[in-house]
């Protein structure tokens, strides 16, 4: 009986000293260190995209019925950061941001009688930029839908020349390009009230105008279109600093865009923008 007591005792502990032993060898074995965090993304600078920027606009409307349509298109863009708001010549805004060299916007503007929803994207390089943009247009009855192709430019304009109170019938000749062009000048008041700008074309087309002073205005301006016999074509005379026109002109005539100053209170600097087609 005490051998048996004695071997069982010596088992316990043979076991005992086994269980010491591995658990001594697993304390000892190397522990695999857990991967090091992923490093942080590089932060990316936003482009300075503030200020003018001048855009020709090749605007897909086939599905409205309008075919393809060139559109001249001033704005300035105001920029915090990665945040931008974008005012154009027609007196629409969007907003968007920068990442890096991409610049997005979104918005909705009332137009032909409805409300057209637009969501674009371009790249810059410099002071030049190109991308695209998708839009819907309902009236709450009928929609359609088109994209637009977008070139832009910081220094895309033609400078005043010596216009300063142009006559009817006399004016600066409008440069187009690719079927825009722009203007940014300024009226000198009280001595300098009126900018002439002459065009003539080959061939029948319809022009489009878009006078705009983005600054506060402290006068008011007005646009008016007239044929080589001085005859009013159109006009536009509103008090919240954008005026547009627009007419369908006669091959072989020469016509002229007058910009007037109706009261007087210093310098007024403006923008046109024109296209045909």
């Amino acid at each position: 009986m005490f051998r048996f007591r004695a071997f069982l005792m010596l088992a316990l502990a043979m076991i005992a000293a086994a269980c010491s032993s591995g658990d001594s060898v697993s304390a000892l074995q190397p522990t695999t260190p857990s991967p090091p965090p992923p490093p942080p993304p590089p932060v990316v600078t936003p482009a300075d995209v503030s200020g003018a920027w001048y855009s020709r606009i090749e605007n897909n409307m086939v599905n409205c019925g309008l075919g393809v349509v060139i559109d001249a298109q001033a704005s300035v863009i105001s920029q915090d950061n990665t945040a931008i708001t974008i005012l154009t010549s027609r007196g629409d805004t969007y907003s968007g941001t920068v990442n890096g060299d991409i610049v997005e916007w979104s918005g909705s503007v009332d137009e032909r009688g409805g409300t057209t929803t637009l969501t674009a994207s371009v790249i810059v390089s410099g002071n030049t930029a190109s991308g695209n943009a998708a839009w819907d247009w309902t009236d709450g009855t009928d929609s359609c839908n088109g994209t637009m192709e977008i070139t832009a430019d910081q220094t895309w304009a033609v400078t005043e020349a010596d216009i300063h109170n142009s006559q009817p019938g006399t004016g600066q000749l409008l440069d187009y390009v690719d079927g825009v062009a722009f203007v940014t000048a300024s009226l000198n008041l009280p001595t300098d009230v009126s900018d002439g700008f002459a065009m003539t074309f080959a061939a029948d087309v319809t022009l489009r105008a878009e006078l705009s002073h983005f600054n506060a205005p402290t006068s008011d301006l007005d646009l008016r279109l007239i044929d080589e016999d001085l005859n009013e074509i159109a006009l536009s005379a509103s008090v919240d600093g954008f005026e547009w026109v627009e007419a369908e002109l006669t091959g072989g005539i020469t016509y002229f865009l007058i910009v007037s100053a109706i009261t007087t209170a210093g310098e007024e600097a403006y923008t046109l923008s024109t296209d045909v087609n």
